[in-house]
């Protein structure tokens, strides 16, 4: 974040060395092609910038200082995208340098055109527009003390040079009205860093508002992927505002440890959470690995989808790769509970969801609904009625090109549906997990 209390030592947020090395390549490309039109204004318009630039002494020393000015700057542009690139914190003050080279170029460019011209005539036009665009782009440090110590830098060398001019060339006119003049011009160059400085303050203050929002959302995601899946957090967070519910296909999960109640009752609250945090890592971690989404951890079991939150055309495949590495990973677990071996039950359905955030201003969450949620619920609870541990539906079998891994169970009355649902199990060697 950019503070409101800034230190030359604070180190520099990423975002502000982006907008700083964009600054410098501003004032790069202003350099360069000030460098390719001079040649060619002086070629087509001699009179045009006066007799200095005839003189080979000037000249030399013109060119002297603009390369050095143009390979610092580069030094400075490919050093901030450095540090960008590989994350590497810069202070302030390094900066600052940065700014008292840019501000002295232009009185030794001034100081030597005076001298070499003999006339006052460059301090008019060139070296006021020179300053002013410094000072505009001063605003891009979004600090509005640099800015105004800029207009002061800019008003100091415009003053010396100008009053140094004056003396040099001893000239006729009026001294007073001259100096008055270049006076007033010097304190427009301190006004114009004022102006600059308030300008960078409040696009700052917007930026800060802009990088805070970007931390929060950050936190919720954060805070969301805890407790959500990914793809439900950013479902929500995309669709937060819409009231209107989708229509999506794609697989539904449903998966209960079996006896877990029994099993709580006879062991301590910290055992408990323990059995569950041992469970429910690797299978949290199955169904990620295989584009599913887990809505809902029940105590004793959760809910999952697959194609639904984010789009998957191999949603069912996926799915039922996601039930047979549980399965696999299931048969390695074992409770404390007698030594028994856990066993779960996992029901899968394919078909038509409709999805939505569901709740309020106050608390809000990523559902899935419809009857094909409540079936594949039912077929989940079969299990138990079969003695097995994974079955599925027909709708599901026939979105998949393999029917060699399932044992036709034939059709089955369930409740809550008027239709017999035909269900099928799938056997734990299922050679559709490779394919």
């Amino acid at each position: 974040m950019f503070h409101h209390h800034d230190h030359f030592n604070e180190l520099l947020h990423p975002e502000f060395l982006r907008i700083e090395r964009k600054r410098v390549g501003i004032i790069l490309g202003l350099f360069i092609i000030g460098t390719l039109i001079l040649p060619v204004l002086h070629y087509l318009a001699p009179s045009l910038l006066r007799n200095f630039l005839n003189q080979e002494q000037f000249i030399g020393s013109l060119v002297f200082w603009w390369v050095l000015f143009c390979v610092f700057e580069l030094g400075v542009y490919f050093r901030l995208g450095y540090a960008i690139k590989n994350n590497i914190q810069i202070p302030k003050r390094i900066l600052i340098i940065n700014i008292l080279v840019e501000f002295g170029l232009p009185a030794i460019v001034l100081y030597n055109a005076v001298k070499f011209d003999y006339s006052l005539l460059i301090l008019e036009y060139d070296g006021l527009l020179f300053y002013f665009l410094l000072l505009m782009l001063s605003a891009m440090h979004l600090d509005f003390k640099v800015s105004v110590g800029a207009g002061f830098l800019a008003g100091i060398g415009y003053f010396s040079v100008a009053f140094w001019g004056i003396n040099y060339l001893q000239t006729e006119q009026d001294v007073a009205q001259l100096k008055e003049i270049y006076t007033m011009r010097s304190v427009g160059l301190v006004v114009g860093g004022l102006v600059a400085g308030v300008v960078a303050h409040e696009i700052k203050k917007r930026v800060n508002n802009y990088l805070n929002s970007m931390e929060e959302q950050k936190e919720i995601e954060s805070l969301l992927g805890q407790q959500l899946s990914k793809g439900v957090a950013n479902e929500l967070i995309v669709h937060r505002n819409e009231t209107i519910g989708h229509k999506v296909v794609g697989s539904i999960m449903f998966l209960d440890i079996r006896n877990f109640t029994v099993m709580a009752d006879h062991q301590s609250p910290e055992e408990t959470i323990e059995f569950q945090n041992a469970i429910f890592d690797p299978l949290i971690r199955i169904i990620e690995k295989n584009n599913g989404i887990i809505h809902q951890i029940l105590g004793d079991g959760f809910m999952a989808s697959f194609g639904i939150a984010v789009k998957n055309e191999n949603h069912a495949k996926d799915s039922l790769n996601a039930g047979l590495e549980i399965m696999e990973a299931i048969n390695h677990l074992r409770t404390d509970q007698n030594g028994s071996t856990t066993k779960v039950g996992i029901g899968l359905h394919s078909g038509e969801v409709i999805t939505g955030n569901i709740g309020n201003e106050i608390r809000k969450q990523f559902s899935i609904a419809g009857k094909n949620v409540i079936l594949a619920s039912r077929i989940e609870q079969l299990n138990k009625t079969f003695k097995t541990q994974f079955l599925v539906s027909r709708q599901f079998v026939d979105m998949l090109n393999c029917k060699g891994c399932f044992t036709d169970l034939g059709e089955v009355q369930v409740k809550g549906f008027d239709d017999q649902v035909h269900i099928y199990q799938v056997g734990e060697n299922c050679s559709c997990k490779e394919n």
